[in-house]
């Protein structure tokens, strides 16, 4: 697999489809090794449609952040393409693929196994993937944000947050 360099695409609905979990593992195939894990999240994973831009989390062990990251880079996946970059202990690398006649892009979240953002993915992708209304709603929000005219990828995920968060306060109150 290439991976191929990343760039800011304008907002967009893009259908959900299956192609989304083929595509992701094959790159869960191709980043996981005995020490990392690699885990699909974010709206390709649980159906919803949107800007189509594939989520995964490569998982390391307490400790191995830099080896981690290294790996990743040595993979073909470039540093985050943002003016507003995650933070380095926390870092996204990105990357594109051209799969099938379609070119795929890229978050590679780099997080360590068991942590709090990785419990909360695993949350967020579960109560997703159990409530049909819940998609229909972050679907129905993504759409609105793009009618009203924002089509900037940061811009876009910093109007999709709220949402987001509202969904997983309510998983932490459930619990």
């Amino acid at each position: 697999m290439k991976i191929l360099p990343y760039r800011k695409i304008a907002a967009s609905f893009n259908p959900w489809t299956p192609a989304y979990l083929e595509v992701a593992q094959q790159l869960i195939d191709y980043l996981a090794t005995e020490r990392f894990s690699v885990i699909h999240f974010g709206s390709t994973s649980f159906k919803v449609g949107g800007k189509g831009i594939i989520d995964l989390s490569i998982l390391y062990p307490s400790g191995e952040l830099d080896s981690a990251v290294t790996h990743v880079l040595n993979r073909g996946f470039q540093d985050q393409v943002s003016d507003k970059p995650f933070p380095p202990e926390r870092p996204r690398k990105d990357g594109a693929v051209f799969v099938d006649g379609t070119m795929f892009y890229i978050h590679l979240h780099v997080i360590e196994h068991g942590s709090e953002n990785h419990r909360k993915q695993l949350a967020y992708k579960t109560h997703m993937l159990a409530n049909t209304e819940a998609r229909v709603d972050y679907e129905a929000s993504k759409k609105k944000i793009l009618a009203n005219g924002v089509t900037e990828q940061e811009a876009y995920g910093e109007q999709k947050s709220p949402h987001v968060k509202s969904v997983l306060q309510r998983i932490d109150d459930a619990y």
